[in-house]
């Protein structure tokens, strides 16, 4: 019997039944935002001299009435909380500097399809010279540098900087590349850990299947819920 177009629809819309192509239309892949900073030589300066204010900060204590066996400040202590406000302006300009240099990118995980692709790619572009063990170990790091500087590349929606202004232009592997080049490396390694996570997401979906498990097996074990046998 030949099921007109108006009755393919109505059986669609069954409760008993769903279309598994337009329910896969609400697929959907995590987002985050990971922010990376760019000035090294200010950020290494202000570890230095956080040391120092902490080393000073304690001095002044051990100077301050009380602590230094009599009811006033040590005269030194004067001198030390001098230094302190001196270093204490530095710390602050040195914070804002820092901060203008933070790059905050807004990254999707990449859909399988895509990485499987990239995947492919990176093996298809990146074979061995040789089939001795050294040949072979070297394809393979390139081929994981390819993969994760593509996968960056990808996963990229849009890049912000401190003042808010937005670059939404696709990235490109060798704007990518560019990253992993330049970035210190714990800051390049924030971007590819938030990248893997939100790709491969193993944990993704845990806290809803054990609410789901933890639900089921409260509404099992009330009496309400279960049919009386008569």
């Amino acid at each position: 019997m030949t099921i007109t177009p108006e009755e393919h629809v109505e059986d669609l819309k069954s409760v008993e039944k769903f279309d598994l192509r337009s329910a896969l239309t609400k697929a959907s892949y995590p987002t985050e935002e990971v922010a990376v900073y760019l000035d090294g030589h200010k950020a290494h300066e202000l570890n230095g001299l956080l040391d120092e204010i902490a080393y000073l900060e304690e001095q002044a204590e051990g100077l301050s009435a009380g602590k230094n066996g009599s009811i006033a400040d040590s005269p030194e202590k004067a001198d030390v909380d001098e230094t302190l406000e001196v270093l204490k302006v530095r710390e602050k300009a040195l914070l804002k500097e820092i901060a203008d240099s933070r790059l905050t990118f807004t990254l999707r995980g990449v859909a399988p399809t895509q990485w499987r692709l990239v995947d492919k790619e990176a093996r298809r572009k990146i074979k061995p010279a040789s089939k001795g063990e050294d040949d072979v170990f070297e394809a393979q790091l390139e081929r994981n540098e390819w993969v994760n500087v593509e996968l960056l590349a990808l996963a990229t929606v849009k890049i912000t900087n401190s003042a808010g202004q937005e670059d939404t232009s696709k990235l490109s592997h060798e704007d990518s590349q560019k990253l992993y080049d330049v970035l210190i490396e714990p800051e390049y390694f924030k971007l590819k850990t938030a990248v893997e996570n939100l790709t491969f997401a193993h944990t993704l979906f845990n806290n809803v299947t054990l609410q789901d498990a933890d639900f089921l097996s409260k509404s099992s074990a009330d009496p309400d819920s279960q049919a009386t046998s008569v």
